[in-house]
């Protein structure tokens, strides 16, 4: 993994940089969402402890989870699952991405994705490539294998043969039980300043080593996601009292922008009855054709 995706998915603890890579072809766990006999990493939703995800797009979702916790789950429209808190890792960084599920007919021409410039490390990522023309392609589509004309040859941009990486799309951050008595939770996508000012290349004049990124750098964004509270929480170090987050492109305020931008919130573990609920979309995904 590159310095600058590590930089760009692990805020909670900087001392503790490198998350392991998943394993291609992680086998994918389809679970209903109200089962009748709840397993030992499910919960009820609403659970106190708990953390609930729902699926509100009009597709269905792979829910990947990175790093040493659950396996990776499936949930339909309208679906919701929920984990214990426990079920996660203790005192360390949970980063969980969500990646629409297409048939391949339905699938965009990921090949004709050209704004992003070709192989990864032509051409520095920027947000105007998750923008405007660019959201079918970057909602759908790999980003490191699209608009290299490869992806009608290999079936692997989109569709039942994508690959399910880990290292793009919409992520949520989740360390429970961290420093300080709180649970730390957080979204990143890694845009930078503006449509055309993405982060600082590591390595460039003036620029600080731990607050810039490669040339390749993904950017973490392709659904809209909201995540929620039943408690407040500090946002950024202004410590502003908030329970409720969302973003719903790839420039949020609510998001991480750049390794350093200050948008760190931290839960207090005042109660046990304490939950989280992450739902993806809101609204229906854009047509991928």
């Amino acid at each position: 993994m590159s310095k600058a995706i590590t930089q760009a998915i692990d805020r909670r603890e900087r001392s503790k940089r490198g998350l392991a890579i998943l394993v291609a072809g992680m086998v994918v766990l389809i679970l209903p969402a109200h089962s009748a006999a709840q397993t030992l990493d499910q919960a009820a939703p609403g659970t106190p402890g708990s953390v609930t995800f729902e699926n509100s797009c009009n597709v269905s979702l792979t829910i990947l989870p990175r790093g040493p916790q659950f396996s990776k789950f499936v949930l339909a429209p309208g679906a919701s699952l929920s984990k214990p808190i426990s079920s996660f890792q203790q005192g360390g960084n949970n980063t969980i991405f969500a990646y629409p599920n297409l048939a391949d007919s339905q699938c965009p021409d990921c090949d004709q994705w050209t704004d992003l410039g070709g192989p990864p490390g032509t051409k520095q990522r920027a947000a105007f490539m998750w923008q405007g023309d660019n959201v079918k392609f970057a909602t759908y589509c790999h980003p490191s294998l699209s608009g290299r004309g490869i992806c009608k040859a290999q079936h692997n941009c989109c569709g039942p043969g994508m690959v399910q990486d880990g290292t793009f799309g919409t992520i949520w951050e989740f360390t429970p039980h961290g420093a300080g008595g709180n649970d730390y939770a957080n979204l990143s996508t890694n845009a930078g300043s503006g449509p055309y000012s993405p982060p600082p290349l590591c390595g460039s004049p003036g620029a600080d080593p731990d607050d810039c990124v490669s040339k390749d750098a993904n950017i973490f964004y392709n659904v809209p996601i909201a995540w929620s509270t039943n408690q407040n929480c500090s946002f950024t170090n202004q410590k502003i009292q908030r329970s409720e987050f969302q973003c719903t492109s790839v420039d949020c305020s609510d998001a991480y922008q750049r390794p350093k931008d200050d948008k760190q919130v931290a839960c207090p573990q005042t109660s046990p009855a304490r939950s989280y609920t992450v739902t993806y979309c809101g609204t229906s995904l854009p047509p991928p054709k």
